[in-house]
């Protein structure tokens, strides 16, 4: 090898040499004044938050959602669904620890143009690309306890989110466990109608139809059982006075256990508020109908009747469906039309909710753990009653069609074929029976 080769070869080592030297490393991790310190120093206990509020992005419709979640004079409610009583305090409390003691654990940037790559676009712009979820929490005087967007997972470390202020630019990954739902039946009592099925002594069903133009009900054969009290485990039913059977059939006790403890598991989709004075119109619209004298309320599809053995009747009257979806099923959208039937049939069966009227009184009459010759109004089943009124008489509720199904049946679902010579299924003993209502309702207004 001659001189010039061997200069050469020197010449290229070297500057690969200067090539390996200048690549670069992995960036070191920045750490800032703040790293490592509390993201929310002041927020220590989870019972000084008093409101919860998430706004987030809907891109179907586009535009924003917001769900809230307040201590209104010591209740929960849900101020987005027009103050509907939220069961909060459990959520709540799991929602406000997931940000105390939650550090700025690492640093991730602060340019702006870099915030969509985290998820971390303000959920309010109509432009952005990657919009984040905006959490804030305040107490009772309404000081912010803690208010920050969160973004998407960090893909190499488990259990991190990106977050930013929504003041600031700056971004950090921290490890949060947060899971705050903005579904309004997860916040609210599941337990409906505070109805046992064992209570339940006398059950009725009605399956009749409201000709909305004509003004008159039609189809009414209401189907009453009760239970049979010489049966020891309360399992058997008999058919009230003046309801008949299907002929060749029985009745079947396990499709009455059905019904009412449909009604035990009733759980709602959406609520609106009913009106202070009830009018026409605000009924009508709903799908509710009531006699030319205003004594008797009707459902376009019917209504059943629950008895209890305290005495506390439940009245349940099933209205319009209603195809809406969002926050325009749960909560309702003032002014809006409600959505179309969707011409799919599947579809049609798979959106449809119907609105529910329900209606609560004590009879004493069938309140049969009341002490004999005591004073009604005393009585628990009508303090019970009371109570229960209060709480459904500020409301329509939206129910799914599953649900309506379940409880509103036709009289044929509750016979089975009779063994052969077993003969009808036998009525029970005489006792107070139910008068049928008019017929004839206030017709529909054209709008």
């Amino acid at each position: 090898m001659n001189r010039t080769t061997i200069l050469t070869v020197v010449v290229a080592l070297a500057s690969l040499g200067g090539a390996v030297a200048m690549r670069p490393g992995p960036a070191p991790q920045v750490s800032y004044e703040d790293t490592g310190q509390l993201l929310f120093p002041s927020f220590t206990d989870p019972q000084q938050a008093a409101s919860l509020e998430v706004i987030g992005w809907d891109e179907t419709a586009a535009k924003n959602t917001s769900f809230k979640v307040e201590l209104k004079d010591g209740r929960w409610t849900i101020p987005s669904h027009n103050d509907y009583p939220a069961d909060g305090t459990e959520r709540m409390g799991k929602a406000a620890a997931s940000f105390i003691d939650v550090k700025k654990d690492i640093y991730r940037g602060d340019r702006p143009e870099d915030q969509s790559s985290f998820g971390l676009d303000d959920p309010t712009d109509p432009n952005a690309k990657e919009r984040g979820q905006r959490i804030t929490i305040k107490d009772a005087s309404g000081t912010v306890l803690s208010d920050v967007i969160i973004g998407k997972k960090v893909e190499d470390k488990e259990g991190y989110r990106y977050v930013r202020l929504p003041d600031q630019k700056r971004v950090y990954a921290v490890k949060i466990d947060v899971d705050i739902s903005t579904n309004f039946t997860d916040w609210i009592e599941k337990d409906l109608l505070l109805l046992e099925q064992d209570q339940v002594v006398s059950f009725m069903s009605d399956t009749y139809k409201v000709d909305e133009s004509q003004g008159k009900v039609t189809g009414s054969d209401p189907f009453l059982v009760k239970k049979d009290a010489t049966d020891p485990e309360g399992a058997s039913w008999l058919l009230g006075e003046g309801s008949t059977g299907v002929e060749g059939k029985e009745l079947d006790p396990f499709k009455v256990k059905q019904a009412i403890g449909g009604l035990d598991r009733l759980q709602i989709v959406g609520v609106r508020p009913r009106p202070e004075m009830l009018t026409l119109q605000a009924l009508q619209s709903k799908g509710f109908f009531v006699t030319r004298d205003g004594s008797r309320l009707y459902g376009n599809e019917g209504e059943v009747k629950a008895i209890c053995d305290d005495g506390v009747v439940y009245n349940l009257y099933f209205g319009e469906v209603t195809y809406d979806s969002g926050l325009a099923l749960t909560a309702g959208q003032e002014g809006a039309e409600p959505a179309a039937k969707p011409e799919d049939e599947a579809a049609a069966k798979k959106d449809a909710n119907r609105y529910m009227f329900v209606d609560v009184f004590y009879d004493p009459t069938n309140d049969s753990k009341s002490t004999p010759g005591g004073n009604p109004e005393d009585a628990p089943g009508a303090k019970r009653a009371k109570q229960l009124s209060a709480r459904f008489g500020k409301w329509f509720y939206v129910i799914s069609d599953a649900s309506f199904k379940q409880i509103r049946k036709a009289k044929a679902e509750f016979f089975k074929d009779a063994p052969a010579g077993s003969g009808a299924t036998p009525a029970a003993p005489a006792g107070k029976d139910d008068k049928k209502g008019a017929t004839k309702v206030e017709p529909k207004k054209k709008p």
